[in-house]
């Protein structure tokens, strides 16, 4: 243990004999003289030795590999789950503005709206007659089908909804 008495002049001595020494100042103070059998109390102190600490940081780096993939993973979700959102209000919104009973064809297209641009568009309109009843009542359907495709890195995705118009 240091006791400081006089800070400039302090010196620590040797060990001897499994004993620990105070510290003697350069005036003399029969409190510094002697040998003390206390150990130090920087020496009790808790600590990791240096194998405690790289076994800990080796378990922390094949902890941290699959939990950052995992996150890279949440990630691409997410933007993959924005760009469905999307191309499904946008084929709903395309349904509507083709009106309640559309005209037999084909057509296709973009969006003008630049945070659209990757985004394109098909529509499909078909007709169907079907009796209704015995008596031979006839009604008209037509199948709306609305593919819309984007491309997402290397890939094209796309999604399709279908409608059925009656009049």
């Amino acid at each position: 243990m240091w006791i400081l008495k006089a800070a400039k002049y302090c010196v620590p001595q040797i060990r001897v004999e499994n004993r620990w020494p105070r510290t003697v100042c350069g005036d003399f103070h029969p409190s510094c003289v002697g040998w003390c059998t206390k150990r130090p109390h920087w020496l009790d102190a808790a600590g990791f030795t240096l194998l405690e600490i790289m076994v800990a940081l080796a378990i922390l780096a094949i902890a941290l590999v699959p939990l950052l993939r995992l996150h890279l993973l949440s990630l691409d979700a997410t933007v993959r789950s924005q760009d469905l959102t999307t191309a499904v209000l946008l084929a709903q919104g395309k349904i509507a503005a083709m009106g309640a009973f559309p005209e037999a064809g084909e057509e296709s297209g973009g969006f003008e709206d630049p945070q659209l641009s990757r985004f394109r568009w098909q529509t499909a309109v078909t007709e169907h007659t079907f009796e209704a009843d015995s008596e031979g009542t006839q009604v008209e359907v037509r199948r709306i089908e609305v593919i819309l495709l984007w491309e997402d890195g290397q890939q094209e995705r796309h999604y399709t909804l279908e409608a059925y118009a009656s009049q």
